[in-house]
């Protein structure tokens, strides 16, 4: 028998091991349970249209190639050939049964009838994917592999029956299909490429029919928007701004600083009822200042640089030149972007090539000596053209969004590359290589990738400016409506995703349909969007939209824009305006290379070395600091002759009336006379020596009323 002392032992010890299994038990990630997909009837006729290569396959390697590839096959299954799946894995047999969907292991493992779940620790598939892999299966499982590669388009030379059709009704595109086939001048054949690829695509459906004062189609799907959700906004419709809050809003969003006193006169005195198409019309025509104002955003979105490297390490180029010539020109889109990654167009960006530290250096836009700069450049040009994410699918497949697994990302990102790249996850190497190819499945173009590079470059430069991208062109369009709105169509506007619809779809596809047919024009939509009823409408914070990362999505219906914070650029250059009343177009502060306190508080980044669409709209205590005590500040409003003037007018109110006019686009109200007055007063008053001449006692009055206008929400604040 055991003593009590050995007794007391074993408890102990049992109640040990007892905490240790519940401690074990409490760490492991609680099971998830199976989520049940619903399943639908096959029709055999419709089972024999699926194709394995152009649909089945993709699914596959997008959910299942992270465990199951040729190198890393869990549970020994191998799902990159049909004879793979065939043969199945170590558990449960064959994968598939060829004409019995249901009997399948590989449809019930990713029905949740077999456990873990397929894919495993991913989000489940939607019923319409595990549908498309019930017909596959249900028609024989057939490899299809060898017959889509034989009946490729341009492989056999042969026009698609769509083509056909298009060129027997359009001698439009009989020429476009003639200038593809014998221009030997690339960008020309890239318009008609243009011309032709758009014979293709439906045209969006016509604006909704609704009753509204001078609507343009944009006002006609946001009213639709209204009746659908029952708003009472139809009936009454908000207030449009008023014509010396428009003028500022058209002046900052179109050249990029505020009217001139006599711009703004002459505005408010024309009574004509077009006179605000007319004022867009007239500031899009100004195309150096348009020019101008674009530069800074398209600098920061391809990360232009002022030098080639930095400290041996090569920057993506300079191209503010190139930005603005191609804005001040009204350069089409398409050609914008094709020229930056195309070498086989005339007008290519081509990389500088040096020497730093014995190695050799590449500045360029396109950046592909090493896997990593691959990576990084695909994921650039994926951010920033295609609105779409997908760093986080870099190094393994992306956690938040299950459209982008890591071989969907690394076979585009093998479009910018010299050869296929290979699987790397977390560092860790397979042995896989990914084929390259486009992530978008379009009309009548090949699935595979030339092999020689600059033929690779050309062609994902082809597809990711084609009518058929289904992100390209509603990318560009939905970053001039977040422009001169405040919020995109889809938020984030980096993070475009099939599963977050965008708060007005049908909006959507016919602004970047109407953008393509007027040929990649910016101008156009700019044009469309400013003169919209939409784009007028006071500002009205009880109206007002808001994105919350945490309800994406809430609805939108834009009755009223969002308050938009000034940039730096569109604030010291209107301080620049308000003070002398014009702007030297090679002063303008895009152009200064200095990094200051101030500049870097308003947002202006010291340097463009990573891909940014966007500047912070938050506002932080140093931005404060800065317009409060800074001295760059202080010394751009004291010694302007602004205030010198004003000090030297007789009449205090009227010099009050004339800074508001400068600074606010508008006249000060009687309240804001007499306080402004007042205030002036007292301060000579208080002067240590008012009666010096040489240093007039108002003048540093009328610098703090001017500071004071200069800091105020109404000037800080685009409304």
């Amino acid at each position: 028998m055991l003593r009590s002392r050995d007794m007391r032992w074993v408890v102990f010890l049992g109640c040990g091991l007892v905490l240790l299994a519940a401690h074990a038990n409490a760490a492991q990630p609680p099971r998830r349970a199976p989520v049940g997909i619903p399943i639908r009837t096959i029709s055999p006729a419709e089972a024999t249209k699926v194709s394995y290569a152009r649909q089945v396959k993709p699914l596959l390697t997008d959910n299942c190639l992270e465990c199951h590839s040729t190198e890393d096959h869990k549970g020994g299954l191998d799902i990159t050939t049909v004879e793979n799946l065939l043969k199945g894995g170590k558990k449960a047999g064959p994968s598939i049964v060829a004409g019995e969907p249901d009997q399948s292991p590989l449809v019930e493992y990713v029905r949740g009838l077999r456990e873990p779940q397929m894919p495993k620790g991913n989000q489940p598939l939607t019923a319409d994917e595990l549908h498309l892999i019930r017909l596959w299966i249900s028609a024989g499982a057939k490899d299809d592999s060898a017959e889509v590669a034989a009946t490729t388009t341009v492989a056999t030379g042969r026009l698609s029956a769509d083509y056909t059709a298009a060129l027997g009704k359009s001698p439009e595109a009989q020429q476009a299909l003639n200038r593809v086939l014998f221009s030997a001048n690339n960008e020309e054949r890239l318009f008609a490429q243009r011309a032709l690829r758009l014979t293709l695509i439906p045209k969006a459906p016509e604006p909704p029919a609704v009753k509204g004062p001078e609507l343009n189609p944009i006002d006609q799907f946001i009213i639709a928007k209204w009746h659908e959700a029952g708003l009472p906004e139809p009936e009454h419709p908000p207030q449009v701004c008023s014509d010396p809050a428009f003028i500022r809003r058209a002046y900052l969003d179109i050249v990029g600083h505020i009217p001139t006193i006599d711009a703004t006169r002459e505005f408010l005195d024309d009574k004509s009822p077009d006179k605000r198409t007319r004022l867009v019309d007239k500031l899009l025509a100004r195309n150096e200042e348009y020019a101008a104002n674009w530069t800074p955003f398209w600098e920061e979105a391809i990360a232009s640089a002022n030098v080639d490297k930095v400290g041996g390490i090569a920057s993506r180029g300079n191209h503010r030149d190139w930005i603005f010539a191609s804005f001040a020109t009204n350069k089409p889109f398409d050609l914008f972007v094709a020229e930056l990654i195309d070498p086989t167009l005339p007008g290519y960006r081509k990389p500088i090539i040096s020497e730093a530290n014995s190695k050799r250096v590449v500045a360029a836009y396109i950046q592909n000596e090493t896997h990593l700069e691959t990576i990084q450049s695909a994921a650039n040009v994926g951010q920033v053209f295609l609105g779409t994410g997908m760093k986080c699918a870099s190094c393994h497949s992306h956690f938040l969004n299950k459209e982008w697994p890591q071989a969907r990302f690394l076979a585009f990102a093998g479009m910018f590359a010299p050869k296929d790249l290979e699987l790397i996850r977390c560092e860790k190497p397979s042995g896989q290589f990914i084929a390259a190819k486009f992530p978008f499945e379009l009309p009548g173009v090949p699935d595979t990738a030339p092999a020689e590079m600059d033929q690779r470059l050309h062609r994902v430069a082809q597809l990711l400016v084609d009518p058929a991208n289904p992100r390209f062109a509603k990318t560009l369009v939905n970053r001039l409506w977040k422009r001169y709105l405040g919020l995109g169509l889809f938020e984030p506007q980096d993070d475009f995703r099939l599963d977050r619809a965008p708060s007005h779809p049908e909006l959507l596809a016919w602004l970047a349909d109407d953008f393509m047919r007027h040929g990649y024009d910016i101008k156009h939509t700019a044009r469309l969007i400013l003169t919209s009823r939409t784009y007028q409408l006071r500002y009205n914070a009880e109206l007002e939209d808001h994105f919350d990362v945490n309800k994406p999505d809430e609805a939108r219906y834009y009755r009223s824009p969002a308050l938009r914070r000034l940039t730096a650029e569109q604030l010291l250059d209107s301080i620049t305006m308000a003070l002398a009343q014009s702007l030297n177009p090679t002063n303008r502060l895009y152009l200064d290379k200095a990094s200051t306190a101030l500049t870097r508080a308003l947002g202006k980044p010291a340097a463009h070395n990573e891909i940014s669409t966007a500047r912070s709209d938050d506002v932080a205590i140093v931005q404060a600091l800065q317009l409060l005590n800074g001295e760059e500040f202080y010394e751009k409003i004291y010694s302007g002759k602004l205030a010198q003037q004003a000090a030297l007018e007789k009449d205090t109110r009227q010099a009050i009336d004339k800074l508001y006019w400068a600074a606010l686009s508008r006249p000060a109200t009687e309240q804001e006379q007499a306080l402004g007055a007042k205030f002036v007063a007292t301060a000579v008053q208080q002067a240590s020596d008012p009666g010096d001449k040489k240093n007039d006692p108002r003048h540093q009055p009328m610098g703090d009323v001017l500071w004071a206008l200069f800091t105020c929400p109404e000037f800080q604040y685009l409304r």
